[in-house]
């Protein structure tokens, strides 16, 4: 395989994963695909709000307030009221979501293992600078498209 495509391989293999572990009735998840999105985006933003994620995914904030307020009523999501303006209410996961990010982190985990075992840190820091490029494409062609429409 070549790199595009061992790229879209892991890419398809990660949600499948993820996919699966919802749907595992040993874990007895009440929450969405899309509810796992919102907590993935709260857990690695700081200062994260509402305005943030209805920005960064382009969709009605008072689509982003309804679902806050369901990850609230599931003991996932807090809201903190900053203290230099009291508009503003900062969002965080919860430990229970942290617990439940365990569950879906173990296999990075174990590959995170495996390939610090395996490779050197010259060959991991330069893995790190292609995971980059990634992101800042995926990025760049996101808002570069939003842009043109």
């Amino acid at each position: 395989m070549d790199l595009r495509c061992n790229i879209i391989k892991f890419y398809q293999d990660y949600i499948l994963n993820e996919l699966k572990l919802m749907n595992n009735p040993k874990f007895d998840n009440k929450i969405t695909y899309n509810s796992l999105l919102y907590l993935d985006l709260i857990d690695s933003t700081e200062n994260c709000t509402v305005s943030y994620i209805a920005n960064a995914l382009h969709i009605a904030k008072s689509s982003v307030t309804l679902k806050v307020k369901e990850l609230e009523r599931l003991g996932l999501v807090e809201k903190k009221q900053s203290k230099q303006d009291k508009r503003t209410y900062y969002l965080s996961t919860t430990h229970k979501a942290k617990d439940l990010f365990k569950v879906y982190d173990l296999s990075l985990d174990h590959a995170v293992s495996e390939i610090e075992e395996y490779y050197s840190k010259e060959d991991i820091q330069k893995f790190n600078e292609m995971i980059l490029i990634l992101t800042r494409h995926f990025k760049l062609t996101v808002d570069e498209e939003l842009k043109v429409k």
